[in-house]
């Protein structure tokens, strides 16, 4: 069947409420036409066609559909010409999948969350955020078993698979999101590695590894994801305490730079590779590194959060978007191992209380927070 089936416009004189979809201006109070002394038109569908009004040739055709979603029924009463028919798998003779009409329901991403931190994490947004939540992972499989984990504790997280290591993964869920909710509300970036200290790899690929996941992957998330924050949305980037205690490694001249306030995210980023080159050539504690490839790497987290919270303050400031690195504590994580002193649903404490920060909070902004509580850089 070919052909656009056009409707009538509702009567002129109806007071109409007006809004977008689509571009379209859309009346919300309105309603077609009562069809006078006329036998009821009967439903079109692949083979048979609406019948034609009557006039003949170009007269509008008119129609009713038995499974019309909302906004499909609004663009119907504008009269607004669709393409007719009826699409595989659409639950609407126009063609329109209602997964694909923006949702306006509150959103929220946690990366690297089908265990440890991030898995609580979810857990107490579930409890906590009035919104979908999205746990992430890098195996669909994991992630799935994750969700069907909570499930069973009476929540409902969704999935996206995310790895933060794949450009193009981060860039499907990118999408996904501008799609689906027009853009996103809270943003914690957990996603991260760390080589075991008994580790026998060789250093400089200790430092390549690491770097590459929790420095240059989570700057890859926030490149792509900060742009989608919505007015008022937050966005934590989970470091450690040990980037502190690193930076104290570092030499003078290092310190200098990580601490000072005007360093861009391009001389960061500079720094973080020249740390990689120089591990490379085995003089990296000759140049002022610290022998830790974890540390340096959550160094450049808490540095570009800082970074990111100022380009924020210059380009977005009456969005009242607030941005937070913090540590979560020393948790009983694989990757922290079985000694550590806090639990999963402890260490989740800080990143959820700066992820649900009310909408009137001016700060923490830029900061790094530990046990809810600003701590000096």
């Amino acid at each position: 069947m070919t052909g656009e089936y056009h409707f009538p416009p509702a009567p002129d004189s109806l007071q109409r409420e007006r809004e977008s979809i689509d571009g379209h201006a859309i009346p919300r109070k309105t309603h077609l036409a009562k069809r006078k002394n006329k036998p009821p038109l009967p439903l079109p569908s692949p083979t048979r066609p609406a019948p034609a009004a009557a006039g003949g040739g170009a007269a509008r055709r008119h129609f009713r559909c038995a499974r019309l979603p909302p906004r499909c029924a609004q663009l119907l009463l504008v009269g607004r010409p669709f393409p007719a028919l009826r699409s595989a798998g659409s639950d609407c003779c126009f063609g329109i999948h209602p997964e694909k009409i923006m949702s306006n329901v509150p959103v929220a991403v946690v990366t690297g969350s089908n265990k440890g931190i991030g898995l609580a994490i979810v857990r107490d947004l579930c409890k906590q955020f009035k919104g979908d939540v999205y746990l992430t992972a890098r195996d669909p499989a994991r992630g799935q078993e994750a969700v069907a984990k909570l499930q069973e504790e009476g929540l409902h997280p969704l999935f996206h698979q995310l790895d933060i290591d794949d450009l193009q993964s981060i860039k499907v869920l990118r999408d996904f999101l501008k799609e689906k909710y027009g853009g996103l509300n809270v943003l914690v970036n957990n996603a991260g590695i760390a080589f075991k200290v008994s580790d026998r790899t060789p250093f400089a690929v200790q430092a390549e590894v690491t770097l590459k996941t929790n420095f240059f992957g989570t700057r890859n998330i926030c490149t792509e994801l900060l742009p989608l924050i919505k007015p008022y949305g937050r966005v934590v980037n989970v470091s450690s305490m040990v980037s502190i205690s690193a930076l104290g490694g570092c030499s003078q001249e290092l310190q200098k730079k990580f601490r000072s306030d005007t360093i861009t995210e391009d001389e960061l980023v500079e720094l973080m590779t020249k740390f990689v080159e120089d591990t490379k050539k085995s003089v990296h504690e000759k140049e002022g590194w610290p022998n830790t490839a974890y540390g340096v790497s959550k160094i450049g987290v808490t540095v570009l959060s800082r970074i990111q919270a100022r380009m924020l303050n210059e380009k977005r400031k009456g969005d009242h978007i607030l941005l937070n690195a913090c540590c979560p504590g020393w948790v009983r994580t694989d990757m922290a191992g079985p000694k550590a002193p806090k639990s999963p649903e402890e260490g989740a404490e800080t990143p959820v209380y700066l992820a649900l920060l009310p909408s009137d909070a001016d700060g923490p902004h830029g900061q790094f927070v530990s046990e809810k509580t600003v701590r000096t850089w």
